[in-house]
């Protein structure tokens, strides 16, 4: 597999960051050395395998996933995949990537994992 792919003609650097049988969701560096700097320089892929579908997320909505990821891993002591699926779901469903937004009811909110 290649670690790298082009968006918008720039070449970024891919990052595997978590992995299911569904879902891969990737950390993007860009590698340019243009004068001009892109609106994307750095962000997160979200490849959906069942729906064929490509998810990009950077800034606020980047940050939110990276946190909710940590979230659900240090939640998750049963170590099952089917927590972060269900959120990945969600989060591309709604375009909200923040969990404790997703699973207000479900969740029990705790202190940010750093």
């Amino acid at each position: 597999m290649r670690d790298y792919t082009y968006i918008e003609g720039y070449r970024f650097i891919i990052l595997n960051i978590y992995r299911s049988k569904r879902f891969d969701v990737d950390r993007l560096d860009i590698n340019f050395a243009d004068k001009d700097k892109p609106e994307f320089v750095r962000g997160l892929r979200i490849v959906d395998h069942n729906e064929s579908e490509t998810y990009l997320v950077h800034g606020e909505d980047a940050d939110n996933l990276s946190y909710s990821l940590c979230f659900l891993h240090h939640e998750n002591a049963d170590n099952k995949p089917d927590y972060f699926d269900e959120y990945l779901i969600q989060a591309t469903t709604n375009k909200e990537y923040l969990v404790q937004k997703l699973f207000k009811e479900e969740k029990p909110v705790i202190a940010a994992v750093h």
